[in-house]
């Protein structure tokens, strides 16, 4: 039988939470090397924009790293199927008129791309969860942020060393 219950909380997710028992806290847990995950080469543009944005927003904090890039890519890839499902649904409308022969010839069905769509969205769901995308699994964290560079502090320092 499988484990029940919810699944564990890594100790470095329970650490940014504030976790501070050490009795809770598992210090013989693997720490993945640090860095940033790398953008795979054939990664589609579509996906390579979510990737970006990814990585632009949630970087800094250190939740993802290297060892996550296949799960990033899932997710990337996911949201692109997604966005391009949910567009062509749009356009076409949840019923279609269905073809072939049969007794259902010419009647009004449920678009197949809806299924598509909702399998993406469940998909995009579960992967943001695990990477710490949505706003309950961000709940409590307190990851370190990089201060944002700001264009006028930078340009009294480089006044100062001329």
């Amino acid at each position: 039988m499988g484990s029940r219950g919810p699944a564990p909380t890594p100790t470095r997710l329970k650490v940014l939470r504030g976790e501070t028992r050490p009795s809770r806290l598992n210090h013989a847990a693997p720490e993945p090397r640090g860095g940033r995950p790398r953008q795979p080469a054939d990664l589609s543009p579509a996906a390579s924009a979510v990737w970006r944005r990814v990585l632009r927003e949630m970087g800094a904090t250190g939740v993802i790293s290297a060892v996550d890039a296949d799960i990033l890519r899932a997710y990337c890839e996911a949201v692109s199927r997604y966005a391009y499902a949910a567009a062509a649904l749009e356009q076409v409308g949840p019923l279609i008129t269905a073809a072939g022969s049969g007794a259902r010839r010419g009647e009004l069905v449920k678009n197949p791309l809806h299924q598509v769509v909702r399998d993406n969205a469940l998909l995009v769901r579960a992967l943001a969860r695990e990477l710490g995308l949505t706003p309950a699994a961000r709940v409590g964290l307190t990851g370190h942020h990089e201060p944002e560079a700001d264009p006028f502090d930078a340009f009294l320092r480089s006044e100062d060393e001329a």
